[in-house]
């Protein structure tokens, strides 16, 4: 009989990158309210590998969080009818986070993705049905028309942060007037002080719930807005909503990354 076709192979071992192409951010699950237009760039954020957790739980990494430290590669443009098209290194994994003009969570990714080397692959929106293709069009994504984005790196912030290294020092300059063990204002404690895993200000921080880093619960696919930076109250308390408290621009993105990469204790 006449064999069947051979399906061409769609990686080539030679290269070091991928290809990924995003239809349309706006299109998905759980997308209520978000306005077209509204989604700027999309943070992309590494997992990193971790051989072994002692225990199975989190710790030292965090507090009922993430199990892995989390890498900041950079942003790449989200084009007005809600495509991306973007380069990524191959065999490495990499989650997304959607920012607004403000660079403020819209929507994050909770699982994540690897592409192979010299692969084109794609996803049809946020969150879509597993089972959902694009929808026929006549008109090629905007994103498409060009070169895919090459990452573009966040050159001032560490890419992978440490709290007691890069967040207690913020902490130190604008909070512990108010909330040291000399001057405990509402019971809360932001001092740098080292517990048996975690200094006093993590552990009050998550007590408090300060920081929607996605918590290892059972949930997924939230609302947008309700899981990142956009959710956290921490944020609006550093930009002068709590007392006067005002960090700077730079402090304040600071914060801002390491809460979207899952507010992990330790930077190594």
């Amino acid at each position: 009989r006449r064999p069947e076709p051979l399906i061409p192979t769609r990686t080539k071992p030679s290269e070091t990158t991928g290809t990924l192409v995003l239809s349309d951010i706006y299109r998905g699950r759980n997308m209520a309210g978000v306005e077209r237009g509204e989604i700027r760039k999309l943070l992309v954020i590494e997992v990193l590998p971790m051989p072994i957790h002692h225990s199975g739980g989190m710790e030292p990494i965090s507090l009922g969080g993430t199990f892995t430290l989390e890498r900041i590669a950079g942003t790449v443009p989200v084009e007005p009818d809600g495509s991306a098209h973007l380069e990524l290194p191959a065999l490495r994994s990499f989650f997304f986070v959607a920012l607004d003009k403000d660079d403020m969570s819209v929507k994050r990714m909770q699982s994540f993705l690897t592409v192979q080397p010299g692969e084109v692959t794609g996803c049809v929106g946020c969150h879509e049905q597993r089972t959902q293709a694009p929808p026929p069009s006549a008109k090629l994504p905007l994103a498409v028309r060009r070169p895919a984005s090459r990452i573009e790196p966040i050159a001032d912030v560490p890419d992978v942060l440490d709290f007691p290294r890069d967040i207690q020092p913020i902490l130190d300059r604008h909070c512990l007037s108010c909330h040291d063990y000399g001057k405990r204002q509402g019971g809360v404690i932001l001092s740098g002080d080292r517990g048996p895993v975690y200094s006093h200000s993590y552990v009050t921080l998550t007590f408090h719930r300060q920081v929607a880093d996605g918590r290892n619960l059972a949930v997924s696919n939230y609302p947008p807005r309700a899981l990142g930076s956009s959710a956290s109250p921490l944020m609006k308390k550093i930009s002068g909503a709590h007392h006067g408290v005002q960090a700077t621009p730079h402090e304040q993105k600071i914060v801002r990354l390491w809460i979207e990469t899952g507010a992990a204790y330790p930077g190594t």
